[in-house]
């Protein structure tokens, strides 16, 4: 159960189901994420509001989406990798340049995350 943080400047508010969409593509084919299982939040930022490196590593960037995705420890390095390129491609689909995403993972364990399901009962909320 990912939990997906994206931060992008106010002029791309229009592109948020798209971003959204192309995200949860690239986690779904990449790490074998449930099609439903989908936690994402949108911050959007006035010019200025992010700052950035036009330039490192390597990079020609116009603009910065960053994704922050946190995670459980299930995966290793080269899932991970993988899933970053997925995520980028999906992205490059909707018009965004590749350049301007920097995707940053970030782990967990299991007993850190809480959702309780529909079955949750009133005595367990009430302890």
């Amino acid at each position: 159960m990912p939990l997906v943080r994206i931060d992008m400047h106010q002029h791309l508010a229009d592109k948020r189901a798209a971003i959204s969409a192309a995200v949860h593509r690239g986690l779904v084919a990449s790490l074998g994420m449930p099609e439903d299982d989908l936690f994402q939040i949108f911050r959007l930022h006035e010019p200025g509001d992010l700052v950035y490196s036009t330039t490192f590593p390597d990079a020609e960037r116009s603009d910065i989406v960053f994704v922050q995705i946190l995670l459980a420890r299930l995966y290793d390095g080269a899932q991970k990798q993988a899933m970053g390129a997925a995520v980028v491609r999906e992205l490059v689909a909707e018009g965004l340049k590749a350049d301007d995403v920097l995707i940053a993972c970030t782990e967990n364990d299991g007993p850190d995350w809480f959702a309780p399901s529909r079955d949750f009962g009133r005595e367990a909320l009430s302890r």
